[in-house]
């Protein structure tokens, strides 16, 4: 199958966006039979001109106003390669619907009036689609004939965009002189700019590949249905990135179930039926499992699965009238899924026009962008927006209004923190490398070094084992220590509530904390309750997999309740503004843990025991 490459189409109000892409289908032969004729006759009958923009508006109204006001998706071929054009609005009101359409493209085309040179509106599309993980650009100076085709005219357009462009971390494919009314260098080259040698607009389009990960086989198909057709059970989508065959492994996320593909289906059915398909096919498959599938879901192959976490730190471009904070709750569709979700933090911001940055605000104002931390009620699945585009972005909705939208961040950017003004940045200073290596400890000690990182609700047994597992190893000739999180909040964590978003923040220090010890060479035994998965994901991604042990302790809730010796079910039974993980609190369960142990039914001394002989085999 051929790659599709989808590219958004955006710039000022009255640039000329929507006549380049009427013309490039007019040029290409992708318009349908009768599509000229009938436009032509919208034109006679108005009495007005024809213009190749109107091809690409639906609506007579629309082209009264002489404005595009919606997204307007157009296929066409040429040269053996399939694109997708996705023209989205240029007026600033229009903004919505823009963050729609650039939301799945994989390159944008800027599109400036020559005459009227870079407006505000081209600093911001071009910020917007660079936060939408839309690396890739192309930018079209159009209307050349208004400015007599001049060489210098050209010129100081495309250093000024070029100059913005560096400063946002872009590099444009071409940056193409064109008069998309006369046709001038949109298909081919243009006699009135002998002065032009590069690309035209479509030449520029040829020269963009598809994006990475739709050919790099890691296999994304979000769920849009599940159907009951005679005796199957069809589960239908778009396959974003990848490929799937008949007899293929599956894993269905958030779930982790697995199951094998029984058969491909198609529409209209096939004869014989596909035994694969490819990124870019809407298909239905059938499972030889009767799994529990919904729509939001995403199929993968195990071998390379999604992330899933309540978690997500994101880069968002902000429309809402107010200014975005904490603790707000909104509606985040990403693909297929939704959930609803609340602003845990914001770690800076940025204001689109001026692309000045700023920090400690706690808000991002409308129409700027932030680095903001998600928590959703329920699982997220995605991955990191420059992975996979197609799973890493996503709007944010307020009612049925879209208010927002923007990519997932790299985990790793999950615990970036602001700074206050006079204190050093982390990117002006770097660590100097230890001088003894963790093998020469290794060898002075007697073991390698190792993180236990227990987990669990309050009164599970954490800190009891933790004290136990320190004396028998102390004991044994390990070299160890205890980082307790109620000692931490007596300390380190003084300055910390018991909210989230500290919460997460406490898991944080701990894990910094024991990786300083590891890296001492101590086996470091972490008693703590993390309630947040990709809080346990980052600890072990910053210790390291093969150093990092996960210890899940639980219990019944009538057992941690007469255990814990604070009391705090108790007083959250009296007080609901008391939160505790797992009762009136979330708490998500580890699927990954190493250990996991029903305190109820294995005393302290049993679960220590085992905990013993599976560390053992890590300190050799």
């Amino acid at each position: 199958m051929t790659a599709r490459v989808a590219f958004v189409v955006v710039g000022h109000v009255d640039h000329g966006k929507s006549t380049l892409v009427g013309r490039l289908l007019a040029e290409t032969g992708a318009l349908p039979d009768g599509a000229l004729d009938k436009v032509q006759g919208i034109c006679d009958s108005q009495q007005r001109p024809f213009e190749h923009a109107f091809l690409l508006d639906a609506l007579e109204e629309e082209q009264r106003q002489n404005v595009t006001i919606d997204v307007t998706q157009v296929r066409f071929a040429h040269g053996g390669r399939d694109y997708l054009l996705i023209d989205a609005p240029g007026h600033r009101q229009f903004l919505k619907n823009m963050i729609t359409g650039a939301a799945h493209a994989d390159a944008a085309l800027l599109v400036i009036d020559a005459a009227e040179g870079v407006q505000e509106q081209s600093r911001r599309h071009a910020a917007l689609v660079s936060f939408l993980g839309v690396r890739t650009v192309i930018v079209v100076v159009n209307k050349m004939d208004l400015v007599a085709y001049a060489a210098d005219a050209f010129h100081r357009v495309a250093a000024e965009y070029r100059a913005f462009l560096a400063d946002i971390g872009m590099t444009p494919v071409a940056i193409v002189p064109a008069s998309a009314r006369d046709g001038d260098n949109v298909v081919g080259p243009s006699e009135r700019m002998p002065w032009y040698a590069g690309s035209s607009v479509l030449t520029a389009l040829g020269a963009v590949e598809p994006a990475a990960a739709e050919s790099s086989g890691v296999l994304r198909l979000p769920v849009q249905v599940v159907l009951k057709l005679d005796e199957r059970r069809i589960v239908a989508g778009r396959i974003e990135s990848g490929a799937l065959a008949v007899g293929d492994e599956i894993e269905v996320w958030p779930s982790g179930q697995r199951a094998r593909v029984k058969s491909i289906e198609t529409w209209p059915e096939a004869a014989p039926a596909p035994e694969g398909a490819a990124s870019g096919e809407s298909i239905g498959i059938t499972l030889d499992d009767q799994l529990f599938v919904q729509r939001g879901d995403v199929i993968a192959h195990p071998a390379a699965p999604p992330r899933r976490s309540n978690v997500i730190a994101t880069s968002l471009f902000w429309l809402g009238r107010q200014a975005l904070e904490a603790d707000q709750h909104y509606r985040l569709r990403l693909g297929t899924l939704e959930r609803d979700v609340t602003v845990l933090s914001i770690t800076r911001g940025m204001r689109s026009s001026s692309m000045e940055v700023y920090e400690g605000q706690g808000t991002v104002g409308q129409h700027d962008v932030g680095e903001v931390i998600l928590r959703a009620s329920q699982p997220l699945v995605f991955d990191p927006a420059a992975a996979i585009p197609a799973t890493g972005r996503f709007v944010l909705l307020d009612g049925h209004d879209i208010v927002g939208g923007g990519t997932v961040l790299e985990d790793e950017d999950l615990y970036r923190r602001p700074y206050g003004a006079e204190l050093p940045r982390s990117e002006h200073i770097a660590p100097r490398p230890a001088g003894i290596t963790p093998a020469e400890r290794a060898a002075a000690y007697g073991h390698r070094s190792q993180v236990v990182w227990l987990t669990g609700m309050p009164g599970a047994g954490k800190t009891t084992v933790a004290r136990l597992l320190e004396r028998r190893l102390f004991e044994a000739g390990v070299k160890t220590f205890v980082v307790d999180g109620e000692q931490l909040r007596f300390g380190l964590s003084a300055d910390l509530r018991f909210t989230d978003r500290d919460r997460s923040e406490q898991s944080r220090r701990a894990a910094e904390v024991a990786r300083l010890f590891q890296r001492a060479g101590l086996v470091v035994i972490v008693a703590l309750v993390s309630p947040f998965t990709a809080d346990r994901d980052y600890a072990r991604r910053l210790i390291g997999p093969d150093d990092f042990m996960l210890v899940y302790l639980h219990a019944p809730l009538a057992v941690l309740s007469e255990r814990e010796r604070h009391g705090l079910y108790t007083a959250a039974g009296r007080d609901a503004a008391l939160r505790i993980p797992g009762m009136n609190a979330l708490y998500e369960p580890p699927l990954d843990a190493g250990c996991v142990f029903d305190t109820s039914v294995v005393d302290a001394e049993g679960v220590t025991g085992a905990i013993i002989v599976a560390v053992e085999r890590r300190l050799r």
